[in-house]
């Protein structure tokens, strides 16, 4: 069973963010990368298929600028064994009608049971990509899937449980398909100096198309603004016994906050 994990490199989410002088996106000097996190949970639900079916490959699959191979050394350093890496600076803000057209022409033309990716990317919170990606290629899509309970090989199927409207949903789903991951009960494992180095070795297939192609594909979206959340206020904390903690919380609801 060969396992496509399709993964973006996006900001740590420690990493204090700034915008650019013209606040239409992000600006990246000093910025630690790191790989998506759902697209790490989506990882480790991989390898733990192939170590439970003994057989395959997982495959990662990255769209972006030069700095991108950092995440995908990191994911081969888990555990994945090999990557294709469509690579090209002029990617750097594309929007997701142009990283999924692009990944999906690649994909065409390559032998898989199973597409994952996370369920979404975390500094745009965009959901977008894999969906676009499923239907390109005309494949069965379940989103938000916390786990899987049963991997067929053999009969090419796939169990999945996912949450929805606060309870859980089972669906059994015909291979091949295209499952985007939550977290669920997966902790991604840590990649050991051993992974570290072995992943050094790994193949990563570079793909660089032209600019012409990136914008023959032409772009469906734009950022016309970004801001950033408003700085917190500070914490007013009442001192005394409760009847005066209580007495000074209104008097605040109604004489500051004006609320009531």
């Amino acid at each position: 069973m060969n396992i496509i994990v399709i993964i973006r490199q996006t900001p740590d989410t420690e990493t204090k963010i700034k915008l650019d002088s013209e606040g239409k996106k992000i600006d990246t000097a000093g910025i630690t990368w790191i790989i998506n996190p759902y697209d790490e949970f989506a990882i480790e639900k991989a390898l733990k298929i192939k170590e439970k079916t003994n057989a395959g490959e997982v495959i990662l699959f990255a769209c972006g600028p030069s700095r991108t191979e950092d995440a995908i050394r990191q994911g081969l350093a888990m555990g994945a064994d090999r990557a294709v890496f469509i690579k090209n600076d002029a990617l750097e803000n594309a929007d997701p009608f142009i990283i999924s057209k692009l990944i999906s022409s690649e994909l065409k033309n390559m032998p898989f049971d199973l597409v994952l990716s996370g369920k979404k990317v975390i500094d745009l919170e965009s959901t977008q990509i894999p969906i676009f990606i499923a239907e390109e290629l005309g494949l069965t899509h379940v989103s938000f899937v916390m786990k899987f309970n049963e991997v067929d090989s053999v009969k090419k199927t796939v169990l999945c449980d996912r949450e929805a409207d606060g309870s859980h949903e089972i669906i059994e789903v015909q291979l091949p398909a295209l499952i985007t991951c939550d977290r669920g009960e997966d902790h991604p494992r840590y990649a050991s100096i051993t992974g570290i180095m072995k992943a050094k070795k790994k193949e990563i297939k570079e793909i660089i198309p032209s600019k012409d192609i990136i914008n023959q594909i032409g772009e469906r979206t734009g950022i016309v603004e970004m801001e950033l959340p408003p700085s917190r206020k500070e914490v007013k904390i009442f001192e005394g016994e409760v009847p005066e903690k209580v007495a000074g919380l209104v008097k605040a609801l109604r004489e500051e906050a004006k609320v009531i």
